[in-house]
């Protein structure tokens, strides 16, 4: 049994115990978070992981901390090999520079990021759920707050950011932080040729997500016609440069072309 599988398999075992000790059937369960029977089924029987949004009505509904479905599921060990980084046990260097002030500040700053990565932690077994080894690296905890709203998963064995939803249909996820620049296009790939553009007409809808630093403020669904321009245009550098395009950006005019999904139109951007 993979690592993925036994933590399932407790989440199911941990599910059927709290709900039993509650007094509910799956029949009451399922109507009081709107999942139907089979659903809450095939949760007790570990054959399907609960989505972000079901693990907190379940919460809710059966009154326990989110944490108790999902504390200690994958063990220390897997965590830590999941975001590369183990909790400081050791007695701490001496520092560069050793004030007392300096070293007062250091310890309290240590002890804040420990209790930071308590969360980060949490949020990293939820993200191995989504198919993302590190929200550390590669905006992966972007990527994850983004599939989550939008109901999707990393599409498994593709390049980069790509999504599939529950249908199957695959989608081009993208993020971009515009306090960096606010002028700056969506990069595309590093090594860009004709069979990838032609993967990028063949998706179902470009997601693009614009952050400022860490907060999220727009996502726009664009779909591959909106973009043929800039494909015509790409592929005619390649037939004159007979080489692959390094990292060609969409620029945010054409993003903007497209269907806002986030927020809705009366919240405030």
């Amino acid at each position: 049994m993979t690592d993925y599988q036994a933590a399932r398999s407790l989440f199911a075992q941990r599910l059927r115990t709290i709900r039993q000790e509650k007094g509910l059937t799956q029949e009451k369960l399922a109507e009081l978070i709107g999942k139907t029977t089979e659903h809450i089924s095939f949760l007790e029987r570990a054959e399907r992981s609960p989505s972000f949004e079901v693990l907190f009505d379940l919460a809710r509904i059966l009154e326990v901390p989110v944490s108790t479905f999902i504390e200690d599921l994958a063990g220390e060990a897997n965590l830590t090999k999941s975001l590369g980084i183990s909790p400081i046990t050791s007695p701490l260097p001496e520092p560069a520079n050793d004030v007392p002030a300096v070293q007062e500040q250091r310890k309290s700053d240590i002890e804040r990021l420990s209790d930071a990565f308590k969360g980060i932690r949490e949020a990293q077994q939820l993200a191995d759920e989504y198919g993302i080894n590190d929200i550390l690296q590669d905006n992966g905890g972007k990527v994850l707050q983004v599939l989550i709203l939008l109901g999707l998963r990393i599409s498994p064995g593709r390049e980069g950011n790509d999504a599939v939803d529950s249908e199957g249909n695959e989608y081009e996820l993208k993020t971009i932080n515009r306090s960096l620049n606010k002028n700056a296009g969506i990069t595309t790939h590093h090594h860009l040729t004709k069979d990838i553009i032609n993967k990028y007409r063949a998706v179902k809808a470009w997601y693009i997500a614009i952050y400022e630093g860490v907060e999220l403020r727009e996502i726009y669904k664009v779909l591959p016609y909106q973009l043929e321009e800039i494909f015509q245009k790409w592929e005619k550098r390649l037939d004159k440069d007979n080489q692959p395009i390094n990292n060609p950006k969409i620029p945010m005019a054409l993003v903007r072309k497209g269907e806002k999904v986030y927020p809705p139109d009366d919240d405030e951007v």
